[in-house]
């Protein structure tokens, strides 16, 4: 069984280019071990298909659960991001006309109901000549990245089971525990970074649709997968494919200078105060530090920082399965981001809070300051893991 993180990305387009087609016939299937993704990985490959609709002249949209990181400010981004799936589908009254016509609708609200008055030509309405039906969906194709099931999207895909049915899916993904939920699966667990799939699938389709701005953002997306080809997971193919990345004009110089060469002083301040109370636990293998409201006032830092926070704890203690942060929401609300990079016990940490199984998540507190937090978090992390 694997897990991931809930940075889940989800494209939503109406009435899909014609050169687009729901089919490919070298769909991958395999199974492997988990690979490692964060929202910088699973964004880049997300919007060249915002950019690529758009000189298609089709209308779309993409849906992003957590907000765009300020590293990732430096790529070019659409502005056609939604923040939410509201009206998706119309009700639909039909009247059959040919025997009564209709000669006025009128509607009103009266306490908490809309009524519609309807009136026809002669006498009265047969009741057989009026259906209700709901009306087709505002989308017409969803591209869901980085998820390997739709129960993985949590509340998104809760709300919405009827959309994510009926709608047609292309599923793109790298983990192996996918469960093909798409019509279109393109699921390569070889390929380190799901940008690479973006690209390679792009190509076949439609290579004119990748200009510098596609380029980039798929550049970035492997760079930042493979942590700029460090990762013993890289492979040459994928080395191959960043090579022809940068010949349709993306610029590496810029995205390794915003991803790795830049930390602004608010970040350093932030990481020194979690630094000086940063907590380890040799035998669960644990690492963890708390941060106030203060401390992001005095850094002028925010919320949106923790989880590059994280990334340098996991930089710096490689032998950490499981990193976690508190943080103030309220004086008197806390949260925490945990990342676990050992399988089993995300399985079993992910159960005892009631969450699904993920890589990342976030585990809320209420009414709880973050020393009450952080001991209730702890004794269910040892009731758990014994």
């Amino acid at each position: 069984m694997e897990f991931q993180e809930p940075f889940l990305v989800i494209f939503l387009c109406k009435k899909p280019p014609k050169n687009f087609k729901l089919s490919w016939k070298n769909q991958k299937k395999f199974s492997s071990s988990p690979l490692p993704t964060q929202l910088m990985i699973k964004l880049p490959p997300l919007l060249p298909f915002a950019f690529s609709w758009k000189k298609n002249k089709k209308k779309a949209s993409y849906y992003l659960h957590h907000p765009i990181p300020n590293r990732l400010a430096f790529l070019p981004q659409p502005n056609n991001q939604t923040k939410s799936l509201n009206g998706l589908r119309d009700f639909v009254l039909i009247f059959k006309t040919k025997k009564n016509k209709i000669i006025s609708v009128k509607n009103y609200e009266k306490d908490d109901s809309l009524i519609i008055r309807i009136t026809p030509e002669k006498d009265s309405i047969d009741p057989r000549d009026f259906s209700f039906i709901p009306a087709d969906f505002v989308y017409d194709l969803l591209i869901i990245v980085g998820a390997s099931s739709l129960d993985s999207l949590g509340e998104i895909y809760a709300q919405n089971t009827d959309m994510f049915f009926e709608v047609p899916k292309v599923n793109i993904d790298n983990h192996s525990a996918n469960e093909n939920y798409g019509q279109v699966n393109l699921v390569d667990i070889t390929s380190p970074a799901l940008s690479e799939i973006v690209f390679e699938n792009l190509e076949k389709i439609d290579s004119s649709a990748i200009n510098s701005e596609i380029a980039q953002l798929l550049l970035c997306g492997i760079i930042s997968a493979t942590e700029s080809f460090q990762k013993p997971t890289t492979t040459p193919h994928c080395m191959i494919n960043a090579a022809k990345l940068m010949k349709y004009k993306a610029d590496q110089p810029t995205i390794i200078q915003n991803l790795y060469r830049t930390k602004s002083l608010s970040f350093l301040k932030l990481w020194g105060r979690m630094m000086a109370r940063l907590n380890w636990n040799e035998e669960e293998k644990l690492a963890w530090s708390l941060l106030s409201v203060e401390d992001f006032v005095q850094s002028r830092s925010t919320h949106k920082d923790i989880p590059f926070v994280i990334d340098e704890i996991q930089k710096n203690f490689a032998q950490a399965q499981i990193i976690a942060v508190f943080f103030g929401k309220t004086n008197h609300d806390s949260l925490a981001r945990v990342r676990v990079t050992n399988e089993k016990k995300a399985e079993f940490i992910t159960q005892a809070f009631g969450l699904p199984l993920e890589k990342e998540f976030e585990i809320s507190f209420e009414g709880k300051n973050l020393l009450e937090a952080e001991k209730h978090f702890l004794e269910k992390i040892k009731e758990a893991l014994h």
